[in-house]
């Protein structure tokens, strides 16, 4: 938790942001009265792991919650249906209670849950609906774009450009590099960017890696000099949440999610688990 201290007209207030709940406390010592403001939830955590067989896509969902609205970043793929439902429900949340859906982008790690989520809007960078509909992705040989469910979904989306602002304080910020249309969202006040493959895993962008980019490298690394300039915390696409320091460095919000792989390798044995953890 970190703290700080603000004095407006002899007034003290202390803020703190509780890592653990992702919530702002404020403690107005004259008036000994706390509130809480939640900024966002982690609904599934992303995991930062690929492998030989292919990429299994394991992506982060974040509700955000601002002036009173709740927004859906990113839905995950199928294979996330079950668990994402079931932490919504924990979280006391159903599919009706979410305001609206943003999709960072097309590929079907992210997006292929929209599906879920009727009669609320679904916003999207109109560049990244273009790169899909105009066919774009196939001469770039992008192979994660699920094209037929897109195509069938093409009217759900509200789209938006860079600088668009779907509630007021959070904002639309245009990250193009990984596909061309690729965009996150800003918490201007908190600094608190939702990249979603902008920034894919704390690794990649300590040590100054790109994402993976189908349209554009060096587009994609020149983002982190805006993220830098202007991010205080980052949400990645496949991975925990971060913090920048002063110094350049990092420190993670939250422990690395612990994902279990249950491996039937011989018949004759019992399932052989796997442990993906810290």
């Amino acid at each position: 938790m970190f703290e700080l201290t603000i004095v407006v007209q002899d007034e003290t207030i202390k803020t703190f942001f509780n890592e653990e709940t992702m919530q702002y406390q404020t403690y107005d010592q004259n008036n000994h009265k706390d509130k809480t403001k939640k900024c966002y939830t982690t609904v599934l955590q992303g995991v930062p792991v690929t492998s030989d067989r292919g990429a299994l896509g394991w992506c982060t969902v974040s509700l955000i919650e601002k002036e009173g609205r709740k927004i859906l970043f990113d839905t995950g793929s199928c294979g996330d249906r079950v668990l994402l439902l079931q932490r919504l429900r924990e979280m006391g949340f159903y599919k009706k209670a979410i305001d609206a859906v943003f999709i960072s982008h097309l590929h079907y790690d992210h997006c292929q849950n929209i599906e879920l989520f009727q009669d609320i809007p679904v916003y999207l960078n109109e560049r990244e609906l273009s790169y899909v509909l105009d066919g774009e992705f196939e001469k770039l040989q992008d192979p994660f774009i699920p094209f037929t469910t897109i195509r069938h979904l093409r009217d759900r989306f509200h789209l938006v450009q860079d600088g668009s602002e779907i509630f007021p304080g959070l904002k639309v910020v245009a990250l193009p590099g990984h596909t061309p249309g690729l965009s996150g969202l800003f918490l201007s006040g908190e600094k608190i960017l939702f990249a979603g493959d902008g920034v894919k895993n704390s690794w990649e962008f300590i040590n100054n890696v790109g994402p993976s980019a189908f349209y554009c490298q060096k587009a994609a690394l020149k983002n982190y000099d805006w993220i830098r300039a202007n991010a205080i915390e980052i949400v990645p696409g496949h991975d925990r949440a971060f913090r920048l320091l002063a110094d350049g460095s990092i420190t993670s919000i939250t422990g690395a999610a612990s994902v279990k792989l249950t491996h039937l390798l011989n018949p004759n044995d019992g399932p052989r688990i796997l442990s993906l953890s810290e």
